[in-house]
């Protein structure tokens, strides 16, 4: 199991066993997981429900920390405690976020405050210290993009809830085709359930969701840019390469999301390359890397092209460019442009 699962987990259960918190700092790209983790939060800490003498809420840039702080300083009426959301404060310049900071040394212990910060897009500075101090007055949690070995998972439950059963093949392929992103897999086993209809039997026996039926649903068009990128990288066509990421960039995709999908690749034909994969027959292999067998020869071909050693190279890097993406106070493009240099000129040489 991942990191990045077992700490929103822990952040779950161990928000049931506990009083509440005077403040909780809860970000990163996950935004299903943070919006489940708001509502937790509430209900937690008025489990008696919220109404408008005992509940704030305020966002982004229209919010005014004066008036935070204001609400989170008031007493409670006819409640145990205040609950004070302020959401999407990455949108809050941190000059004005600041002004939280003398209120987050003595906060008020009959308050709940919610500091919610959603950074697909925009990053949070957590060198500042009004952020650090965020993380050290009460509990924080990350909820950041999760593994793809973590998203199966999560899938598998999910479709499970809605009495549908995925094949190996049909995870792999929504995390291809859609990204991480739980929201965004909801939405696609919604329209799956939709396609498929209710049971015909009326028994409550699983419907089974296979490859044919999840291409017929959910649009292939970030399947398609995501293979061209990693079948150009593969190829070491570097022009070809910056062209599809330029592409992408333009078109709003993430460049986490594009490291991601690399790394995955990456990790696929470095698992081909071990000997209780290698003599498998097809099926086989598609089955133990968790690809489409349509798709297994062009991770073959790439397994030819590139070394074990090539290989941690590349993830190597592949994890320094993440980092400095979350970081760096370089453009994205700047950084992908580097990553597919190396990848394609400097492994080459090794």
């Amino acid at each position: 199991m991942g990191k990045k699962l077992d700490n929103a987990r822990n952040f779950f259960r161990t928000l049931k066993k506990s009083e509440a918190a005077p403040v909780y700092f809860i970000w990163g790209e996950e935004t299903m997981m943070l919006d489940e983790a708001v509502a937790a939060i509430i209900k937690h800490a008025a489990p008696e429900g919220t109404n408008d003498f005992n509940f704030d809420s305020f966002h982004g840039r229209e919010a005014n920390m004066d008036s935070v702080v204001s609400a989170c300083e008031m007493l409670p009426m006819m409640a145990k405690r205040r609950v004070v959301l302020m959401r999407d404060s990455q949108e809050v310049p941190l000059s004005e976020l600041d002004r939280l900071s003398s209120y987050l040394d003595n906060p008020s212990p009959s308050t709940c405050l919610i500091v919610h910060a959603q950074t697909a897009k925009k990053k949070f500075d957590g060198r500042k210290a009004v952020v650090k101090k965020l993380k050290k007055a009460g509990v924080s949690c990350e909820f950041a993009s999760l593994y793809e070995n973590e998203v199966a998972e999560i899938l598998d439950s999910r479709a499970g809830r809605r009495g549908l059963r995925l094949l190996p093949v049909v995870s792999a392929y929504l995390v291809a085709a859609v990204g991480t992103d739980l929201a965004t897999l909801d939405q696609a086993l919604d329209k799956i359930d939709l396609y498929i209809g209710p049971n015909e039997s009326g028994t409550k026996e699983l419907r089974v969701v296979d490859e044919a039926i999840v291409r017929e649903v959910v649009a292939d068009t970030k399947v398609r840019s995501v293979f061209e990128l990693t079948d150009a990288v593969g190829e070491r066509k570097f022009e070809d390469a910056l062209h599809i990421v330029a592409n992408m960039l333009r078109n709003g995709e993430s460049a986490i999301g594009s490291v991601a999908m690399l790394a995955r690749h990456f990790r696929i034909v470095a698992r081909l390359q071990d000997p209780s994969v290698r003599n498998l027959t097809r099926n086989q292999k598609a089955s133990a890397v968790r690809v489409s067998p349509f798709f297994l020869k062009d991770y073959e071909r790439h397994a030819r092209t590139f070394g074990l050693r090539d290989i941690e190279n590349i993830r190597s890097q592949l994890l320094r460019v993440d980092r400095a993406l979350k970081s760096s106070s370089l453009d994205d493009k700047t950084l992908l442009e580097q990553l597919i240099y190396d990848i394609c000129f400097r492994e080459a040489a090794a």
